[in-house]
């Protein structure tokens, strides 16, 4: 695998893993723990929406991998 530095502005907002599966009508996989935190993340930029309350595209991700590749732009 190649490795990749990120240059987005996405937005984001803090949410446990099972609440993003229960916020995208998913049942949480018996092997994943649901209290673990993370963020949903929207891309903005994306073309690719898949889901009706957000304009771009999202996913979730685990605390420590969103906080140590983003920074909070102050006053946006």
């Amino acid at each position: 695998m190649k490795k990749y530095k990120c240059h987005k502005i996405v937005k984001a907002i803090e949410m446990t893993r099972a609440e993003y599966n229960i916020y995208r009508g998913w049942e949480l996989p018996k092997n994943e723990c649901g209290d673990d935190e993370g963020y949903l993340v929207e891309y903005i930029d994306s073309p690719n929406k898949n889901h009706n309350n957000h304009d771009g595209y999202i996913s979730w991700s685990p605390k420590e991998v969103f906080e140590s590749g983003y920074t909070e732009l102050k006053g946006e």
